[in-house]
């Protein structure tokens, strides 16, 4: 298991620079990624920065990165000190933000936030490929675009209809 935390100043840039700080942590410990995975890892760690950055507390925020080859796994994790944790929204279509939390939902395998002793941690795990696959390999295994724009599609109907007003804790499939 590879593990590693890095600090970041609470800003609007800090999401840039997570996705390029995993990146190379991914590169130098020589995972497993394909095209699909990458865009899952840097969307997951930029939304989840991005929500600590925009409701989050304090003026820094961790990330740490955890990853299990033997489960071919990668968890990402970003603290802040805000005791507040997120919520699944039900954004309109021509709402500009408020997906960030389904997307994560979506892209990992399981996602939930906690309170720590200083805010929250927000956590998603993600799936590695046990071998790089091709870029056409991995769509194939999607599905076609329309049938993924479609489960995408489900997926916000779903948390509309849900009211509980509760936030999710732990999500998982």
């Amino acid at each position: 298991m590879s593990s590693q935390s890095f600090f970041l100043v609470r800003a609007p840039t800090s999401a840039a620079i997570s996705r390029r700080r995993l990146v190379e942590l991914v590169s130098s410990w020589r995972l497993p990624e394909d095209e699909d995975s990458r865009m899952a890892m840097t969307t997951v760690v930029s939304e989840l920065v991005t929500n600590a950055v925009s409701h989050g507390a304090g003026d820094m925020l961790s990330v740490t990165v955890r990853a299990d080859l033997g489960k071919s796994r990668l968890l990402l994790e970003v603290h802040d000190s805000s005791p507040v944790l997120p919520r699944l929204r039900c954004p309109s279509p021509e709402s500009e933000s408020g997906r960030g939390m389904v997307l994560v939902e979506h892209l990992s395998i399981a996602c939930g936030a906690e309170n720590t002793v200083r805010g929250k941690r927000v956590w998603a795990e993600l799936a590695l490929p046990r071998q790089p696959a091709g870029r056409w390999q991995a769509f194939d295994r999607l599905g076609p675009p329309h049938a993924i724009a479609q489960r995408l599609l489900n997926a916000f109907r779903l948390l509309c209809r849900t009211k509980s007003g509760e936030p999710t804790a732990v999500s998982g499939r």
